[in-house]
């Protein structure tokens, strides 16, 4: 009899995780983030390490990554934050007019990479930075499947945004923030670089 009700209670807890698995499929969940990227649906096999991207006003940005080390062509000597949001993540945009005072402040010796990975179009994203007043720059993302799935093999990301990625001068990852934080990006910025 104990065999039975303890089979029970395991069936009834696996139906409760399955339960919350699909009904948070999509959704914010665990960390304060939205889930952008569903990597069950991706399920790439990362074949390579160099990314190019383009930036919705054309601009080429090549980054070479290699063991935490972000290469990033006409940007040494600046540290990066290197994003992944999405125009329709609250949390995403609560950061916004942070990224654009940092950017004003710090000038030529910091740069902001926006990764929009919720699949609006580049005419959509223009729009979003005209209305924003954003002075950094924005890559679409819908095209950018091995990126997603080189952050997640080599970092462990589960598709939660807003992603930071701070990049130092020389290249070193000295973070990688996932979700919404207590802190600002301010602060983050001031801990990364007492780590150079």
């Amino acid at each position: 009899m104990n065999k039975i009700k303890v089979f029970i209670l395991l069936l009834l807890l696996v139906g409760i995780i399955a339960l919350f698995v699909v009904m948070n499929n999509g959704k914010k969940i665990g960390i304060e983030g939205t889930k952008a990227i569903n990597f069950m649906a991706v399920n790439k096999t990362v074949s390579t390490s160099d990314f190019i991207f383009q930036t919705v006003n054309d601009k080429k940005i090549e980054i070479d990554v290699e063991d935490k080390i972000f290469h990033i062509k006409g940007m040494k000597n600046k540290t990066v934050f290197l994003k992944v949001f999405g125009w329709d993540c609250k949390y995403c945009k609560k950061e916004i007019p942070e990224l654009i005072k940092l950017k004003k402040q710090l000038g030529d010796a910091f740069e902001v990479l926006a990764i929009e990975a919720q699949q609006h179009t580049k005419e959509e994203s223009l729009a979003y930075i005209k209305k924003y007043g954003i002075n950094y720059d924005i890559i679409p993302g819908e095209t950018h499947g091995d990126f997603y799935a080189y952050l997640q093999e080599k970092y462990g990301w589960t598709g939660i945004i807003p992603l930071t990625i701070v990049i130092s001068k020389d290249g070193t990852v000295l973070a990688f923030e996932l979700g919404a934080k207590s802190y600002s990006l301010s602060e983050l910025m001031k801990s990364a670089l007492l780590r150079e």
